[in-house]
């Protein structure tokens, strides 16, 4: 058996001739650019998050990047998050200027360690940006309560949580400003890249508005110095047409979730992940740790299994970054055991088992 690590098929053929008749129209009224089927994704994606503000943009690094602006964050700041966070967090931060500072994460649940914010914060620390890693929200009540006791913006990165709560509230609706990601993998996904800021906060998002448009919200009216980072509407007719959809696979998602952990406590391998109490997790992957993953993971490989390692290296060890003053010691832990096991909605009970019966015979025989 052949088990892909991601399968899109279905979720694509869900939507794909409604698409195409919804393009075709588009294609006819000769516009292009946000124009009201971008229009109608904001206000249906802001309903769902029960938010009051969303904004189309290019994609989730864009989004990022917006949503710090926004906040008037440059140089001379300093921006705390989480040192498993994905190179497009921290880059986000880079580019306007800021400095990154890491704290590190819980390890059965590899979310941000509340307990150890208050040790990175400075004088010049302006904000926090946590990262809701995997589907899986973090203790963001705590992290809010922290934010507020210092005067720090909150900045939430939802890429990977599309439909994740804590304490009955969507992430993305605790902080000052999110940004999600619509890679086309992601739980809500375009046939692109696509993102989106939130926020519910109006001037927050009167200014990604203008961002996003060049600095302009009226033609040749340039107010601000702004990009060119707009939502394009056909990602925006697909985000559209799989939003109803998005509750049923979530679901099919944690079933699946659930399957995966009774069936791995039952053959007594790998370690299992950890949800937090109060939280809801999506399981945009479904993440275990195992020794001597990379043989591992070769092993399944041959057997026809993909997987795949999010992260292998922390991006504060990445060449690109240069010299990190702050220690993470779980993050880098964690780093060297993470194994992604195949997750999708449409994933069947015998492509789960064969699964852990390969996982279970690799790491027998090693």
């Amino acid at each position: 058996m052949n088990v892909p690590f991601i399968d899109l098929s279905q979720t694509t053929a869900a939507v794909k001739d409604v698409y195409l008749e919804r393009v075709t129209s588009l294609l006819e009224k000769n516009r292009f650019i946000l124009t009201e089927e971008v229009a109608q994704f904001e206000q249906e994606w802001a309903e769902y998050l029960e938010i009051a503000h969303a904004i189309g943009v290019s994609n989730g690094s864009d989004a990022l990047y917006l949503s710090l602006l926004a906040l008037g964050i440059g140089p001379g700041d300093e921006v705390i998050t989480q040192g498993n966070a994905y190179n497009a967090s921290v880059v986000a931060i880079l580019r306007t200027g800021a400095t990154p500072r890491f704290v590190d994460i819980v390890p059965n649940t590899l979310t941000m360690n509340p307990e150890l914010i208050a040790g990175c914060i400075t004088h010049k620390t302006k904000a926090i940006l946590v990262v809701h890693l995997f589907g899986q929200p973090c203790d963001i009540q705590s992290v809010r309560s922290i934010a507020d006791a210092h005067k720090l913006f909150l900045v939430e990165d939802c890429a990977q949580s599309h439909g994740a709560m804590y304490a009955g509230k969507h992430t993305g609706a605790w902080g000052d400003i999110a940004a999600f990601s619509f890679y086309p993998t992601k739980n809500l996904g375009a046939f692109g890249d696509a993102g989106a800021v939130v926020t519910h906060r109006a001037d927050l998002a009167e200014r990604v508005i203008r961002l996003r448009n060049l600095g302009s919200v009226k033609k040749n009216n340039h107010e601000i110095l702004g990009f060119n980072m707009r939502l394009d509407p056909m990602q925006a007719i697909v985000l559209s047409l799989k939003i109803p959809f998005l509750k049923e696979w979530t679901n099919m998602r944690k079933v699946a979730a659930q399957r995966y952990s009774t069936l791995l406590a039952d053959a007594g391998v790998g370690e299992i992940l950890q949800g937090l109490p109060n939280g809801t997790h999506v399981y945009h992957l479904y993440v275990i740790h195992v020794n001597r993953r990379d043989a591992v993971k070769a092993a399944l490989l041959a057997k026809g299994v993909q997987t795949e390692i999010h992260y292998p290296i922390p991006v504060y060890r990445q060449p690109f970054f240069g010299e990190c003053a702050d220690a993470c010691p779980v993050t880098d832990a964690s780093a060297e055991r993470l194994l992604s096991l195949p997750m999708f909605p449409h994933i069947t009970a015998e492509q789960q088992e064969y699964v852990v019966a390969q996982l279970r015979n690799t790491i027998i025989t090693k």
